[in-house]
């Protein structure tokens, strides 16, 4: 199956290959960025390429330092603005792969290979490309879509439990902001279902809002206390588990009580964890939010959903936000 998304602003476009087997997988590429436990698990399936890189994936292969080294390294390989970069790993690897993509020589071609479920349904598409800096959560990045996204849920076979969760939570949470059938294809384990229903949603989206200034906007949904949540815990709460904790939250701060239970029972039907550890306190989340990209002079935009495909952009004042997080934070 083969889907294409057209960012009008930009005149660039992100096309969609869906395939059933590592076999099928075209990758032929100038220089390959490859997750070192893929790797070491597919060496043999994934196609020869003469300049290539692997990288350990986590939040720590997100950094300034990571993004150096593939630049030196595309340096010696000779990339030019031609040339062809292709990614293969989860949202970390890809994360790091296309932000080095998009600044080198100012951008040049780039395919992403999802190894995750979160990866699939969600990084691999849209363009968004960051690091971490000084512990706080994506705050260098670029809009750089990668001309071609190709889709293997083969790759899911090996994934450990606790990413599969991720990339369910993640899921779950487009399924809130587009489509409820994508909770049915979960609960049936009907992953290619899932993926190409996540990502119709997401392109759409993204499509008519690449730069994030309307829409878009509802694809951070739990991620303002997810994001915090993650930076708190030092980043051992992985993201997708972060933002099922947070869409509930933001739910009851909008009042929508059951619409928050609805989704905490159908995310622990998929064992996703939704409730916040107590080790955690609100004060620290309050000091983690002023890093929020989202963050303005007048406040924060809040995602908030009301009940199943349907979320409101809310922008709270600070005062405002914090007496609404005092009075549901358990």
């Amino acid at each position: 199956m083969v889907t294409e998304f057209t960012f009008p602003r930009t005149a660039l476009s992100t096309t969609v290959h869906m395939v059933d087997s590592m076999e099928n997988l075209d990758l032929s590429s100038d220089f390959l960025i490859v997750d070192t436990q893929v790797g070491n698990l597919y060496e043999d399936r994934l196609p020869a390429c003469k300049h290539a890189v692997r990288l350990s994936a986590g939040e720590e292969c997100k950094t300034p330092e990571t993004i150096q080294h593939l630049w030196f390294e595309m340096s010696r390989a000779g990339v030019n603005r031609d040339s062809r970069v292709t990614v293969v790993g989860g949202g970390t690897v890809c994360d790091a792969g296309a932000f080095a993509s998009s600044t080198w020589k100012r951008g040049v071609n780039l395919t992403l290979v999802p190894t995750t479920l979160l990866c699939m349904v969600d990084a691999c598409l849209g363009g968004k490309t960051a690091v971490n800096v000084a512990g706080g959560k994506n705050q260098a990045g670029t809009v750089y879509p990668a001309s071609d996204v190709v889709i293997c849920t083969e790759f899911l076979q090996t994934l450990p439990s606790g990413e599969m969760a991720n990339g369910l939570s993640e899921a779950l949470k487009t399924a809130v902001i587009g489509d409820r059938r994508i909770a049915d294809f979960l609960q049936n384990k009907n992953y290619p279902g899932a993926v190409a229903a996540c990502l119709a949603v997401k392109g759409r989206i993204a499509a008519a809002d690449l730069e994030e200034t309307g829409e878009r906007r509802l694809l951070n949904l739990g991620h303002t206390i997810g994001h915090c949540l993650e930076a708190v815990s030092g980043f051992s709460i992985p993201h997708g588990q972060a933002v099922a904790m947070g869409i509930p939250i933001a739910a009851e701060m909008g009042g929508s009580l059951r619409f928050a239970e609805d989704f905490r029972e159908t995310a622990e039907k998929l064992g996703i964890r939704t409730e916040i550890p107590s080790s955690i306190s609100l004060s620290e989340v309050i000091d983690h939010l002023e890093s929020d990209k989202k963050t303005t002079s007048a406040g924060r935009i809040w995602i908030i959903p009301r009940a199943w495909e349907h979320c409101e952009q809310v922008l709270l004042h600070r005062d405002a936000e914090r007496k609404l997080l005092e009075k549901v934070w358990r």
